[in-house]
C-alpha cells in the first residue's frame, strides 16, 4: 500500500511540472518574458527530476536474487541526482539575474503575473502536501521532490516580483533571486548530505537506536547488549544486534530473539530486516540451586520453601547467594534464578515445572543428602571429573 502512495504522489508531481512546463512556456513566448520562460526551463529541470523520482521508486520495490538486500538505495540516489537538478536550477536563476545582458520589452505583463500566480498556488500546496506524505511513509525520494517543487515555488516568487516590478517601471527582481537562490542551494545540500549518508551506511539516529535497545533491555532473559549496529535504505531500516542472555536452552532462546524482533518492527516504523545474535551470558563456571525448607534441608519441588544459590567459578570458587523464598509460583522463580542445576530431593510432579526446567536448559540433580554443603561437595566433584573427563578427549 505505501509502495502505491509513493508512486501517486511522484506520478502527481510529474504531472503538475508537465503542465507548468508547457504553460509558463507558451505565455513566455506570448508576452517575451525571459523569467518566465526561465521559469519554464526551471520547470521543465523539476519534470526531469520526477521522471528520475518515479523510476527511483518503482524500481527500489523490485526483488532480485542478485540483489537480496534489495534495491532501496535507488531511491537515495534518485535523492542525490535531484540534489543536483537543484544546484543546477540556484545557478540558472542566478545567471539569469546578474549575467543575461539581453533587454527583454515585456508584453501584457498582467497575462505572466496570473500565470506565476497560479504556478506559485499549485507548487506551494503540493510541496507541502508531498512532504507531509514523504515523512508519513519514510520516503527519502518524496521529501526530496516536495523539496524541489518547493524551490520552484520560491523562483516564482522571484519571477512574479520581477514582473510585478515591470509592471512598475522598476527592476527589483535580481536581488530576489540571489536571496532565493541560496535557500535552493540549501535545500539541494540537505538533501545530497543526507542520500550520501544513507549510501555510505550511516548509522540510525541516536534517538531511534536508544529506543531500540530500551525495547531490547526491557525483556526480562536480556542481561546486556554487547552491539547494536542500524543503516537506512531507501524507505527502510535494517538492524544487527549482539546480544548476552541468560543460559536458555536453544528452543527459548530462539523464542525469546524471535519475540524482541517482532516488537522492534512494532513499534520502530519501516524496520525491513533485525538480524539478533545471541550467547550466553555466563560461558563459564557453574550455578547451582539448592530446594530447602527454612532450617537449610534439602527438599522436593512439593514441600520446599526456600531456594539458595551458589555461583562456582572455573577455579571451584565458591560464592554463596541470600536465600530467596519460594511463592506458589516455584516455576517462574526456579527459571528467573537461571541456575544450571537445581538439587532436590527428586524430581518434579508437576508438569508445568518440569516444563519450565527444560525450556530453561535446567539440570535437577536428585540427592540423598539432607545439608547443603554435603550435596555441594557431590555437585562439584561430579563437575571436577567430567572437566576432566572432557579435557581428555
Amino acid at each position: 500500500m505505501n509502495q502505491k502512495l509513493k508512486e501517486r504522489w511522484i506520478l502527481g508531481s510529474l504531472l503538475l511540472n508537465l503542465f507548468l512546463s508547457v504553460l509558463k512556456l507558451v505565455f513566455g513566448l506570448i508576452t517575451n518574458s525571459l523569467g518566465l520562460i526561465a521559469e519554464a526551463i526551471h520547470s521543465f529541470s523539476d519534470l526531469v527530476a520526477s521522471v528520475i523520482s518515479f523510476i527511483g521508486v518503482k524500481l527500489s520495490a523490485k526483488k532480485s536474487e542478485d540483489f537480496p538486500y534489495g534495491l532501496y538505495k535507488i531511491e537515495n540516489i534518485a535523492a542525490l541526482i535531484i540534489s543536483l537538478f537543484l544546484f543546477l536550477a540556484g545557478y540558472e536563476i542566478i545567471k539569469e539575474a546578474f549575467f543575461h545582458h539581453e533587454e527583454r520589452q515585456v508584453s501584457n505583463p498582467e497575462y505572466a503575473i496570473i500565470v506565476m500566480a497560479v504556478a506559485m498556488i499549485l507548487t506551494f500546496f503540493y510541496s507541502r502536501f508531498e512532504k507531509q506524505a514523504g515523512k508519513k511513509l519514510n520516503s527519502p525520494t518524496l521529501i526530496a521532490d516536495a523539496e524541489h517543487i518547493w524551490a520552484d515555488f520560491l523562483s516564482s516568487v522571484i519571477v512574479l516580483i520581477g514582473l510585478i516590478g515591470v509592471y512598475f517601471g522598476y527592476n527589483i527582481d535580481k536581488y530576489a533571486a540571489a536571496v532565493v537562490s541560496l535557500f535552493i542551494f540549501h535545500s539541494g545540500f540537505e538533501i545530497m548530505k543526507d542520500s550520501i549518508k544513507v549510501l555510505l551506511d550511516f548509522t540510525l539516529e541516536k534517538e531511534e537506536l536508544q529506543k531500540i535497545k530500551n525495547i531490547v533491555l526491557k525483556h526480562p532473559a536480556i542481561v546486556d547488549i554487547k552491539s547494536i549496529k542500524g543503516r537506512s535504505a531507501g524507505s527502510y531500516k535494517f538492524l544487527e544486534i549482539e546480544l548476552l542472555m541468560h543460559n536458555l536452552s536453544l528452543r527459548e532462546a530462539h523464542r525469546i530473539v524471535d519475540e524482541i524482533a517482532q516488537q522492534i518492527k512494532e513499534k520502530i516504523p519501516n524496520i525491513d530486516s533485525v538480524i539478533i545474535h545471541y550467547e550466553p551470558a555466563r560461558q563459564e563456571g557453574l550455578r547451582v540451586a539448592f530446594l530447602t525448607d527454612k532450617e537449610g534441608n534439602i527438599k522436593d519441588f512439593e514441600t520446599a520453601t526456600y531456594m539458595t544459590v551458589f555461583d562456582i567459578t572455573k577455579d571451584f570458587e565458591i560464592v554463596r547467594n541470600p536465600p530467596i523464598k519460594l511463592s506458589d509460583n516455584k516455576s517462574k522463580i526456579i527459571e528467573n534464578s537461571r541456575a544450571d542445576v537445581i538439587v532436590s530431593k527428586n524430581h518434579p510432579l508437576d508438569f508445568g515445572i518440569r516444563f519450565s526446567l527444560s525450556r530453561s536448559s535446567i539440570m535437577v540433580w536428585e540427592t540423598e543428602k539432607q545439608k547443603i554443603e554435603d550435596a555441594l561437595q557431590e555437585v562439584i566433584k561430579s563437575w571436577k571429573e567430567f572437566i576432566n573427563k572432557e579435557g581428555k578427549s
